[in-house]
């Protein structure tokens, strides 16, 4: 039997040694951290599985969708319609609607028809492959005008931290046409959390015969004759060395560039161009809900130390809690925030959100958990294409999955998976 060794507990990993499994290939999963699911995993507070990140169901995430259904969890989905807002000088602006751009007061009225023109546009097709070497700053002035500039300036510094002179357009009509799709129309969560997806796929893995090792660091990766000759990875205090047939790796770039020193050089190079953004994303649970908004993002990033949040309650009724809210901040890992202690982000959060919601959240505060993520998201660049690794590695045996690989689309859940579904067929169509 074909021994394939996955890195990585991500939603891609998972799903691509869950895959790998069902095809009959021996299969062993290592993922560094405790729990499983990457971004998406969760907290167990007060015996509840609480996500350590803010997620959702988007309503044509097909991918996410079938590997529900395949699960048997088809029953436990549901979907809600919720507010998604933005807050922009002291006011609050619906945008749950189609037409919610023409009421929105910070774009001028020609912004705002111009802004809803270019959404309308992103929508009537799947792929903006064209736009690659285009900037948002260069395709956003020339076909939203100066006027929408605004908003779309702030969509891209608050994803990216980065100038929309740096971010591929294709980027952004892409997250415009499928994510504009759910902010019109329902929000999808399973009675449970996301944390029965993760689960699901492990339990799924090892009824095929896979094996899923957590708290499992893999140290080193051997390369011979242009081949994966063995992993070493740290167990329990132990160095363990593996002779696997076939390697799917979905760490991050840097991650993979540090463990396997011997990749070859141009491949190493270009690997290189691809930079993460770090995250900051706190969870409080108050006393009290806080808006009425599921989805609020916050454009003024010059006053206020986040850019998004998000109110988990809305989506999620069975919480042991009347308010969770996730406040979420993407940034460098040299940037002087992302140094400072949890008890002093937890802090200026709190300042923050006390001051758009009026009110002192500190007194109805009941707990609060810090997540720090260092790699949450690629930084699609223009030219990000020319550096998006292929499936198929040039080392023979390894190949790629992961966020690494979602452009142009966003990084979401049915993005991740999908690189994982890419790299197991990619496997399967040259072993099987």
């Amino acid at each position: 039997m074909t021994a394939v060794t996955v890195l990585g507990g991500g939603l891609a990993g998972l799903y691509s040694a869950y895959e790998l499994s069902k095809k009959g290939f021996k299969t062993l999963l290592l993922e560094k951290d405790e729990d499983l699911g990457g971004l998406a995993s969760s907290y167990s507070i007060e015996g509840q599985p609480i996500p350590k990140t803010y997620h959702h169901v988007m309503y044509g995430d097909t991918t996410t969708l079938s590997i529900i259904n395949e699960l048997g969890l088809e029953n436990e989905l549901y979907w809600r319609k919720l507010k998604v807002g933005f807050y922009s000088q002291e006011r609050f602006y619906d945008f749950s609607s189609s037409t919610s751009i023409l009421k929105f007061k910070p774009l001028s009225y020609w912004g705002r028809i111009k802004f809803g023109l270019l959404v309308l546009k992103a929508r009537k097709k799947p792929n903006w492959s064209e736009l690659n070497n285009v900037s948002v700053e260069d395709y956003a002035r020339c076909n939203a005008g100066k006027g929408a500039y605004k908003l779309i300036n702030y969509i891209v510094q608050a994803k990216f931290a980065e100038p929309p002179a740096n971010i591929s357009a294709a980027w952004l009509m892409s997250r415009f046409g499928h994510e504009s799709k759910s902010v019109s129309n329902q929000f999808g969560y399973l009675k449970g959390g996301i944390q029965k997806i993760v689960n699901g796929l492990a339990i799924g893995c090892r009824q095929k015969g896979g094996l899923v090792e957590t708290r499992t660091k893999v140290t080193r990766i051997l390369i011979k004759d242009e081949r994966i000759s063995s992993i070493e990875y740290e167990k329990e205090g132990k160095t363990k060395v593996i002779k696997p047939d076939i390697v799917v790796s979905t760490l991050p770039t840097p991650t993979l560039l540090e463990i396997a020193e011997e990749l070859p050089s141009d491949y190493m190079l270009s690997l290189k161009n691809i930079r993460y953004k770090a995250s900051i994303c706190v969870a409080f649970a108050f006393h009290q809900r806080i808006s009425s908004f599921y989805w609020l993002n916050v454009m003024d990033v010059e006053k206020y130390p986040f850019v998004g949040v998000f109110e988990h309650d809305h989506l999620n009724a069975d919480l042991n809690w009347p308010s969770l809210v996730y406040v979420v901040k993407y940034l460098d890992t040299k940037d002087s925030f992302w140094m400072r202690s949890d008890e002093e982000i937890v802090e200026e959060f709190l300042v923050g959100l006390s001051g758009i919601f009026d009110r002192n959240l500190k007194e109805s505060l009941s707990w609060y958990r810090v997540h720090r993520a260092d790699y949450s998201t690629p930084v699609f660049t223009t030219n990000y294409n020319k550096y998006k690794p292929e499936i198929k590695s040039p080392v023979k045996n390894l190949y790629i999955g992961g966020i690494s690989r979602t452009y142009p689309k966003d990084r979401y859940m049915g993005t991740a998976f999908q690189t994982g579904l890419e790299a197991a067929e990619g496997v399967a169509s040259d072993y099987l």
